[in-house]
């Protein structure tokens, strides 16, 4: 009896419950979340709408999603920027000089740019040596030692082009830039500022009168280049083999260019190894300059580098050099002369070529930022030959679409215009300052070390010696001195004026 009493009790709970549960919800709906049944994007047409947001955006936030959704990977276009934060700066170079070619300026410049970025660059152990190594190899007795065991960043010294071993000596990521010019030009120039015409015995002589002896030699270069000689060139002191080789590592005739970046002088005659050579260069050379536009050569640098104005600015322009001598040269004598030099002919054609078509694939305003670029080289020149105007105060580059706002001092003036002995000297210093740096850190740890020394093990002690008494030393005695009487000093009496 109890047992039913008690579920009949327990059912009429449940329905009573069930009661005020349906009122409640009768009298207050539920609240339906709409936004967790609603569909994914892909499920339906609204990811258009998605795809319509993206494209509105800025090009700056366009970069800064990309940016961000890739990490440290910043994908960017060589023609971008630098304003936009959308590439660094490349600091790891190296040029490969090129003789007569106006190589020494953008030598000069990159030993500036190394400098004040403090990066290690490549220096030859001889202070008056300008070539680093010899026909194709380097040796370590030919470079002065990166402190701390670290390679190079910058290389502008003159050196032949070893495909091989540069990588090793060089830091990683390096991009690899040389300058070219005319083969027939730059013959002309080596021939009047080497004044090659007096290695040739009797050249000078069957020369005309204001005609330059390049035009002799271009008329046989086969009859001429085999009797050439280095002794008129070198002084009895300095005829040894060290000045030879020297000689020999500036004097050429027959694809010197191609000779420079690596090309071996027996293949001159073999048309397969040249094409294979300049292909080679090609895959090697991130940029090749073409002195004959140099300014658009800079300009096409500083974007593949994402450099700056200040970092391309240049203290003279290469003169050209005015033959006092006329150089009457005729096409039979080009055309014997691009024969025998068809490395150089190709080298220079197919980057001369290249140059154009990556300036024609830089946009409208390229030639603009080369004509804005030009203003401001100009105007830094006329400022630093000036020095009222320095004693003013330095020059303020104004902000533009292709740099920011620079300042122009005392000491850019006398940077940007030094030579290849001031910045090694400069450079060697800055090793040796990094080298004491490096000692006196090591000497700091072998003064901690020696700061805390182990305690030594007790010794037992030992009875102090019983030494007997020493006796004092008879000195015999002084006699003494005997010095002369003194005479009296007669001091003049002096004259007294009598009071009237």
């Amino acid at each position: 009896m109890q047992g039913g009493r008690l579920l009949t009790v327990f059912l009429l709970l449940v329905v009573l419950m069930g009661i005020s549960f349906y009122h409640i919800q009768h009298n207050s709906p539920m609240e339906i979340n709409t936004d967790a049944v609603r569909p994914r994007p892909e499920q339906h047409d609204g990811f258009k709408d998605l795809q319509s947001q993206t494209s509105v955006l800025s090009n700056a936030e366009t970069v800064a999603f990309r940016n961000k959704t890739q990490g440290d990977v910043t994908v960017h276009s060589d023609t971008e920027d630098m304003t936009n934060g959308t590439c660094r700066p490349h600091l790891n170079v190296a040029f490969m000089k090129v003789h007569k070619c106006g190589s020494s300026l953008i030598f000069h410049m990159l030993l500036r740019f190394g400098y004040e970025h403090d990066l290690i660059v490549a220096l030859p152990r001889q202070k008056k040596r300008e070539i680093i190594g010899g026909f194709g190899t380097i040796k370590d007795d030919d470079f002065l030692a990166p402190p701390g065991g670290k390679r190079w960043n910058i290389f502008g010294h003159h050196a032949f082009y070893n495909r091989t071993q540069f990588p090793q000596l060089m830091a990683p990521n390096t991009r690899y830039v040389a300058i070219l010019r005319e083969p027939l030009r730059r013959l002309k120039s080596a021939f009047q500022y080497f004044h090659l015409g007096k290695g040739f015995p009797g050249l000078e002589k069957q020369t005309p009168k204001g005609i330059a002896p390049v035009t002799t030699y271009l008329a046989k270069p086969m009859y001429w280049d085999p009797l050439f000689k280095f002794k008129p060139f070198l002084s009895a002191k300095k005829r040894t083999s060290e000045f030879l080789v020297k000689a020999k590592e500036h004097f050429c005739f027959r694809n010197c260019m191609s000779r420079d970046l690596g090309f071996a002088e027996k293949d001159c005659d073999n048309n397969t190894a040249v094409e294979e050579f300049v292909r080679g260069i090609e895959n090697d050379f991130t940029m090749v300059l073409i002195i004959e536009y140099l300014p658009a050569s800079l300009i096409l640098l500083k974007r593949r580098m994402c450099w700056t104005f200040y970092d391309i600015l240049y203290g003279h322009h290469p003169r050209r050099q005015r033959y006092k001598l006329k150089t009457p040269i005729t096409d039979d004598m080009k055309s014997t002369f691009y024969q025998r030099n068809y490395a150089d002919l190709m080298l220079y054609t197919r980057f001369n070529e290249s140059f154009h078509r990556q300036i024609s694939q830089e946009g409208a305003d390229f030639q603009d930022e080369v004509s804005h670029f030009m203003r401001i080289n100009k105007d830094v020149g006329s400022y630093c030959r000036s020095k009222t105007r320095q004693r003013k105060g330095n020059m303020i580059v104004k902000k533009s679409k292709w740099n920011d706002a620079f300042s122009v001092g005392k000491s850019l003036c006398s940077r940007y215009v030094r030579n290849r002995q001031y910045w090694d000297t400069q450079l060697r210093s800055r090793y040796q300052h990094t080298q004491n740096k490096e000692l006196e850190n090591e000497n700091s740890v072998v003064q901690i070390t020696k700061s805390r020394p182990r305690k030594p093990p007790k010794r037992p002690s030992r009875k102090p010696r019983k030494h007997p008494p020493r006796k004092p030393r008879k000195r015999p005695p002084r006699k003494p001195r005997k010095r002369p009487p003194r005479k009296p000093r007669k001091r003049p009496q002096k004259s007294r004026k009598r009071k009237h």
